[in-house]
C-alpha cells in the first residue's frame, strides 16, 4: 500500500469531515437566520424546500460533470460553493434572497457530496478492502464538530454575519488542503455520459435502498427533538439528547461496518442493521417515555449507520466503468428521501399525530431487508462480495 494512497484516504476523511462541519454550521443556527430575517414558518420552509431541491437538481447533473473535469476538480467547485453558500445564507437581505442562498447551498452540497464520494470509492478500489461507511463516520464527526462549534458561539452571541463567513473561508482553506493528493486526479475524466444520472435498472433498487435510508434518517434528524418535547415531555435538555445519541451510534457503526461488511457480506449485514433500525422504532413508539425514547432513538443510529454508505459503494462496484455517475444516480434518488421525509411525517402528524406519524418510518426502513439482495456483488475482486 503506498503512501499517497495512504495520504488520499486522509484527504478523503478530511473532505467529508469538511461537508458534514458546513451542513451542521447552517442547520444548528437555523433560528438565528430565521429571527434575523423575520421569516415567518412558511418563508422558512420554503427556503428549506430550495434547499433540498437545489441538492436533487445538482444530483442528477453532478456524475456527468465528474466525468468531464475529475473528481479532484469537482471537489475544489463543490466546496467553493458550498462554503461560498454559508455567507450568502448569512447576508440574505429578503426571504427571496434567503431561499437563493439555499439553493447556492444545496447544490454546492451535492457537488461535494458525489465528488467525495467518488474520491471514496477509488480508494477503496486501491485498498480492495471496505473502507466506504469509515467515511461517511468522518461526515458525522465534522457534523459533531460543527454543531458543537455552533453552540459555543450562539452561547457567545456571536452574530451569523460574523460566523458564517468564518467558518466558510476556514472550511475552504481545509477542503482544498486535503484535495492535494495526486492519486485523484485524471482517472475518472472522458467518461462521457448523460446530461442527467438517472439510474440504470441495476441501481434502480440501490436507489430505493438508500431512499429508504435518507427516510430513516431524516426521520430523526427532523422530528426527535419534537417527538421528545411533545409526545413524551421531555424537558429542551434531555429533547436534544435523542439526536446526540443517534449521532453517537452512527459514528461508532461507521467506524466498524466495512470491517463487519468484509466479513458478513453486504446483504446480510443490510438486513440485520434494517432490523435493527426498526426496533429501534419500535422502542421509541411503543414506550413513549423520555429515557427510553433517547435509547431508541440511539439503536435506530446503530441500524441506519451503514444502510445508505454501502448502497453507495456497491454502485461504484456495479457500474465500475462510470463510477461517479452512478454514485450520483444513486445519490439522488436517496436525497429524495429528504423532500418527502418533512411532507409524508408532516402530513401524517397533523391528521394522526406525531406518534403514529413516525410509524411511517418503520415500513419504509423494514423494505430494506427485502430489497437487500440488490447490494450482491458478483464480481470476486469487488471489498464486497456475496454468495450468489
Amino acid at each position: 500500500m503506498t503512501g499517497e494512497l495512504k495520504r488520499a484516504r486522509l484527504g478523503v476523511s478530511v473532505v467529508f469531515a469538511v461537508c458534514g462541519a458546513a451542513f451542521a454550521t447552517w442547520l444548528a443556527r437555523v433560528p438565528a437566520v430565521q429571527e434575523r430575517l423575520g421569516l415567518s414558518t412558511g418563508e422558512l420552509a420554503t427556503g428549506l424546500f430550495g434547499l433540498a431541491a437545489g441538492s436533487v437538481l445538482a444530483l442528477l447533473g453532478a456524475g456527468a460533470l465528474l466525468t468531464r473535469i475529475g473528481s479532484r476538480a469537482a471537489v475544489v467547485l463543490g466546496a467553493v460553493v458550498l462554503c461560498g453558500g454559508l455567507p450568502l445564507v448569512a447576508l440574505a437581505w429578503s426571504a427571496p434572497a434567503f431561499c437563493v442562498a439555499l439553493v447556492v447551498l444545496g447544490v454546492g452540497n451535492s457537488l461535494l457530496d458525489v465528488a467525495m464520494n467518488a474520491h471514496a470509492a477509488r480508494v477503496e478500489e486501491g485498498y480492495g478492502r471496505p473502507i466506504f461507511a469509515g467515511f461517511h463516520a468522518f461526515w458525522n464527526i465534522g457534523g459533531l464538530a460543527g454543531s458543537g462549534a455552533d453552540a459555543l458561539l450562539e452561547a457567545a452571541r456571536v452574530p451569523v454575519t460574523v460566523h458564517f463567513p468564518v467558518a466558510g473561508a476556514a472550511l475552504l482553506a481545509l477542503a482544498l488542503w486535503a484535495a492535494r493528493t495526486r492519486f485523484l486526479d485524471g482517472a475518472d475524466r472522458g467518461q462521457g455520459g448523460p446530461a442527467f444520472a438517472w439510474p440504470s435498472r441495476a441501481l434502480v433498487p440501490l436507489g430505493v435502498i438508500a431512499f429508504c435510508g435518507f427516510v430513516a434518517e431524516g426521520a430523526v434528524n427532523s422530528w426527535s427533538a419534537v417527538y421528545l418535547a411533545d409526545v413524551t415531555g421531555a424537558t429542551p435538555a434531555l429533547a436534544s439528547l435523542g439526536y446526540f445519541a443517534f449521532s453517537g451510534t452512527m459514528i461508532a457503526v461507521r467506524l466498524v461496518a466495512d470491517r463487519v461488511v468484509a466479513r458478513t457480506g453486504a446483504v446480510r449485514f443490510a438486513r440485520v442493521a434494517a432490523t435493527v433500525a426498526v426496533l429501534g422504532f419500535v422502542v421509541v413508539l411503543a414506550v413513549p417515555w423520555p429515557v427510553a425514547a433517547v435509547l431508541g432513538f440511539a439503536v435506530v443510529g446503530l441500524g441506519v449507520a451503514g444502510i445508505v454508505p454501502i448502497a453507495w459503494s456497491v454502485a461504484s462496484r456495479k457500474q465500475a466503468d462510470a463510477p461517479a455517475r452512478a454514485v450520483a444516480a444513486v445519490a439522488a434518488c436517496g436525497y429524495l428521501g429528504f423532500l418527502v421525509e418533512p411532507v409524508l411525517v408532516g402530513a401524517l402528524a397533523t391528521n394522526v399525530g406525531l406518534h403514529w406519524a413516525l410509524s411511517s418510518a418503520v415500513v419504509v426502513t423494514f423494505a430494506i431487508v427485502f430489497l437487500a439482495p440488490a447490494l450482491r456483488v458478483r464480481n470476486a475482486t469487488s471489498p464486497q462480495v456475496d454468495a450468489p
